[in-house]
């Protein structure tokens, strides 16, 4: 029997693979497997990470995890991209100036769907320029490590505001949260995909068109997702 190809997702952190994982493993797994390479930051906005590099980075990340788990690049079917859009493309005059609670770490960011809050605005205003020039830049991009097949999907303005439709979660939260989830879900995927696809958050358009969307206004901000449009091209039995 042919060997099963893997669905690489390459994630932000641990949350965000112990929210899918599983569910997604019941869905796809039929005829590949899915595979999580778990980042631990956001690659869009990193120092030194630009449009010019970020191919390379993304195959960087992907010849980790051939390496750590003794895979071949071959054995990869496609690669999926799932990243917050926190705001990227917001206008400038749209992030305000803070000073925040002195509990908070000197660099904390606030977010509501209209305005991002900061101590720092100027770093906020380089975050965005950098992380939506990537984004457009990987919006547009079909292959990566030369030929392996590659599409990024957006949380806007984050993983939890969408599917938790809290837009503001430390860490513990969303530890809970994920897991919360996980439950949720795990024994019905068919009710995970409806999930995905309800029409408060879920964009019905073609591919390109849901990044042009994403981009307008301050609906980087605001709570959207195109991931389901991902999800609706998988056969369920």
């Amino acid at each position: 029997m042919k060997s099963k190809k893997i669905v690489l997702f390459i994630v932000e952190g641990v949350t965000d693979r112990n929210s899918f994982a599983l569910i997604l493993s019941k869905i796809i797994e039929k005829d590949k497997i899915v595979r999580f390479k778990v980042i631990h930051g956001d690659v869009t906005a990193q120092n030194g990470v630009n449009a010019g590099n970020i191919y390379t980075k993304i195959t960087d990340y992907i010849k980790e995890f051939i390496s750590s788990d003794m895979y071949k690049k071959s054995d990869i079917s496609n690669v999926i991209h799932l990243v917050d859009t926190d705001g990227a493309f917001i206008s400038d005059e749209q992030v305000l100036q803070k000073d925040m609670n002195s509990i908070k770490p000197k660099d904390s960011i606030e977010y509501n769907t209209q305005n991002i809050y900061a101590k720092n605005t100027d770093n906020i205003k380089k975050r965005n320029k950098q992380k939506s020039q990537i984004l457009s830049k990987l919006a547009t991009t079909n292959m990566i490590y030369t030929n392996l097949s590659y599409r990024v999907y957006f949380f806007s303005s984050n993983l939890e505001h969408v599917i938790h439709n809290v837009q503001g979660v430390n860490a513990d939260d969303k530890r809970r949260f994920a897991e919360k989830f996980e439950d949720k879900f795990i024994t019905s995927p068919i009710s995970f995909i409806e999930f995905m696809n309800n029409p408060e958050f879920a964009i019905n358009a073609e591919y390109k068109d849901t990044w042009e969307f994403i981009k307008k206004d301050t609906n980087s901000l605001k709570r959207f997702t195109n991931f389901n449009l991902y999800l609706n091209t998988i056969k369920i039995e």
